[in-house]
């Protein structure tokens, strides 16, 4: 198989395992478990794996500086932890595909911090692509409450914690640590935050049926392990912007799963608003690709 022809296809497969975790997610939920504790049991059982494969890497340690521990907990407090806890916990009041799509705003957030906070001048591309998420996120307004304001609220927060995730990342010099170890320490870090929140919400449970258990491990081992792994083949051999497009089949999935699976259904504007939104971090994408972290960078993008 041609490089190029590899990189695509591993784009495509990456995209739709995570297109596919609001199915998992949401099948958890039917066996006792919850938003919360499936997050932490999600970055918990993936903490083995990530060991042995830092481990197995003779020229790393798991050592850290004061500098590096002090920049990893920011990261993990305000981005990493809180990203699934707002995504995950929003596919409990709206569509799992809608949810999905929100989040997928986190490339203009992107674009809007590096203009905001590091006074980039805006191109008329950035200008068109915030106005279309504006217009998107107005469509999902229903006044029957058929879309709960709480879901798009939430997801619109993953959103914004996500994009945080890839410009601290980016601009702390954390992108240049070895993949594996950054996201075991993330992971570590994560669940202890949120094992301490979900006890002190009254959360945090154990009563969860064998197949949720399962459900649980497959997730956590198909994100972090064969969903990012494929996502960084796909950057190496066709190139971090068109993997990027290439990754706008991961809420066109979320739809679709949700759909067929959960009969969920969306209305005229609804479907607008997702698609507005699709198509400004398309154009994010090919059109100012300077805006985004390159995942190429740093390779290792763990959601």
């Amino acid at each position: 198989m041609k490089n190029r022809h590899k990189g695509i296809l591993s784009a495509m497969i990456s995209a739709i395992i995570f297109g596919s975790m609001p199915l998992m997610a949401k099948l958890t939920y039917n066996y006792k478990c919850n938003s919360i504790s499936l997050v932490f049991y999600r970055f918990l059982f993936i903490l083995p794996f990530l060991y042995l494969l830092v481990r197995r890497k003779e020229e790393e340690s798991l050592k850290l500086t004061k500098k590096e521990l002090k920049k990893i907990l920011i990261l993990s407090l305000v981005g990493y932890a809180p990203t699934p806890l707002f995504l995950f916990t929003a596919y409990s009041f709206i569509p799992s595909g809608l949810a999905t799509t929100i989040n997928f705003l986190f490339p203009v957030f992107v674009m809007l911090g590096a203009i905001i906070i590091y006074k980039e001048k805006p191109s008329k591309i950035k200008m068109v692509s915030v106005l279309l998420c504006f217009l998107g996120i107005i469509t999902f307004y229903e006044k029957d409450g058929a879309i709960a304001p709480i879901g798009v609220f939430l997801a619109f927060l993953s959103s914004i914690t996500y994009a945080f995730y890839n410009l601290y990342l980016d601009k702390s010099g954390l992108k240049d640590m070895y993949p594996f170890k950054l996201t075991f320490y993330l992971c570590g870090i994560s669940s202890i935050v949120v094992l301490i929140f979900s006890l002190i919400t009254g959360y945090f449970t154990v009563d969860i049926e064998p197949l949720g258990w399962l459900i649980i491990l497959i997730l956590s081992l198909s994100i972090s392990l064969g969903g990012t792994c494929l996502f960084q083949v796909g950057v190496k051999n066709i190139g971090a912007q068109s993997t990027a497009i290439l990754s706008t089949l991961e809420p066109i999935t979320s739809i679709v799963l949700g759909m067929l699976i959960f009969k969920e259904s969306y209305g005229l504007k609804t479907f607008l608003g997702i698609c507005l939104i699709l198509i400004a971090v398309i154009l994010v994408s090919v059109f100012d690709k300077d805006t985004l972290v390159e995942e190429g960078d740093h390779g290792y993008i763990d959601r």
